[in-house]
Parts: C-alpha cells; sequence; structure tokens
C-alpha cells in the first residue's frame, strides 16, 4: 500500500509540472507599422518574396546540434505559406529570377540577393532592439534595393526569418521539470521595393511542436489576422484627404 502511495504522489507531481509547462506556453503575435503605411501614403499591392533564412537547432540531453536538411525544408514550407496567406490577402506574388531554385541556376541575381539581404541583416539587429521606431519612419536599406530584377515590378520586397528549437524525446522528458519549451520565431518585414523604406515588421512566436510539424496550422490563421492589420491588399486602408 505504502509504495502505491509513492506512486501515486510521484504521479500528481508529474501531472503538475505538466500543467504548468503547457499552461506556460505562449503564442504571441505582434505587428509595427509606419507612417506611410498607416494613413495610406504607400500602399502594397505586389511583393517580391527574398528567399528567407530559417533555423531549426535539435536541443537534446548532450547540448545544441543543428538540422541542415530540417532547416531547408521548413524553410520551403514557410516560404510557401507565406506566399499562399499574402495572395489570400489579395497580394500578387511577383518571383522574377530570384526564387530559391532560379537563384541556383543564376550566379549574377545571387549574388544581388546576397548584396540586398546582406544591407536587411544591417537593419535587422535595429528593427529587433526598437521596432517601435517603426512608426516613425527610421529605418530604411537605401535605394540599392531596386537592383533586384523583381523590384521594378513590386510595391514592397518581403524578408522573413525564423529560428525554432526542437527538444528531442529526453530532453522534453526534462523540459517538464524545468520548464524548457519547443519554440520558434518568425519575423516578416516588408520593405519599400523602389527607397528601402521599412515598411511594417510583424512577429509571431509559437511554441509546442506544431510549428515545425504543421506549420500551416501554426502560422496561417496568425497571417492572415495580421496581414488584415498592417492593411495590404485587400485590407489596403483608404488614404485620407490633405
Amino acid at each position: 500500500m505504502r509504495c502505491f502511495r509513492v506512486s501515486a504522489s510521484l504521479a500528481l507531481v508529474v501531472v503538475v509540472f505538466v500543467i504548468a509547462a503547457f499552461a506556460s506556453h505562449k503564442n504571441e503575435n505582434l505587428y509595427y507599422v509606419s507612417s506611410k503605411l498607416a494613413s495610406a501614403d504607400e500602399a502594397i499591392h505586389s511583393v517580391c518574396v527574398v528567399p528567407g533564412e530559417m533555423q531549426l537547432t535539435k536541443l537534446g540531453m548532450k547540448g545544441k546540434e543543428g538540422m541542415e536538411k530540417e532547416s531547408e525544408e521548413w524553410a520551403n514550407a514557410l516560404q510557401r505559406i507565406v506566399e499562399s496567406h499574402l495572395k489570400a490577402a489579395q497580394v500578387e506574388v511577383v518571383s522574377s529570377a530570384i526564387s530559391p531554385d532560379q537563384l541556383d541556376a543564376n550566379p549574377d541575381a545571387q549574388q544581388l540577393v546576397l548584396q540586398v539581404q546582406k544591407s536587411y541583416d544591417g537593419v535587422a539587429a535595429q528593427l529587433e532592439k526598437h521596432p517601435k521606431d517603426i512608426k516613425k519612419d527610421r529605418f530604411s536599406l537605401g535605394d540599392e534595393v531596386a537592383i533586384l530584377p523583381c523590384s521594378a515590378k513590386s510595391d514592397a520586397l518581403v524578408f522573413f526569418h525564423a529560428e525554432g528549437d526542437v527538444l528531442t524525446g529526453g530532453k522534453k522528458a526534462f523540459a517538464l521539470l524545468v520548464k524548457t519549451v519547443q519554440e520558434a520565431n518568425l519575423r516578416i518585414s516588408f520593405v519599400d521595393a523602389k527607397t528601402g523604406d521599412v515598411l511594417a515588421l510583424i512577429r509571431i512566436q509559437r511554441e509546442g511542436d506544431r510549428f515545425e510539424k504543421n506549420p500551416e496550422k501554426a502560422y496561417g490563421k496568425a497571417l492572415d489576422r495580421e496581414f488584415k492589420k498592417i492593411k495590404i491588399g485587400g485590407y489596403t486602408a483608404v488614404a485620407k484627404k490633405k
């Protein structure tokens, strides 16, 4: 009988930790819009999606481990989802010669994309630290963004980045005790395709394993809501008369 009581107590402790771990899960969506986009001085009806930078990291009992193949598959899935929901928001997706497959076959275009991505990376750190300054129109990549083949036909360039931590079986069990969670952060930036001005930033945080196993369910509805909030495509705000 005493053994049974110990087992029952242990089971209760485990259940409590499980509930606490899941209760602490936080799914969060945030968006920031420039004054130009908010006031409809600028509108986004067409975009060129720049191939994203994605990184999944396996967290095991022995530490961190890269997931190169899984990261590539995740990146391709996320790009398809982002483009699909942009189209659903009535935003035309222009892909003039900078899809991943096209870049592999065109070194010159690849260098142009790398050059623009480098410019974005130089601004990204400040976007992360001071996202509210987007409203004050303080961030720009400069007009070199216009060198991309798709810029001429697009209102905005879309940059998206994501990082995710994936727990192994042993780490998942240990995580229940220390409240470590499996999570991913997705960031999508809209940049004027001619001037390089940052027009909007969307952040989506997801916890649990859905972001890897079923990214459409993890991000689909959130993307629809955030695209509506920043007023792009079919949600474009009507410019105020001056």
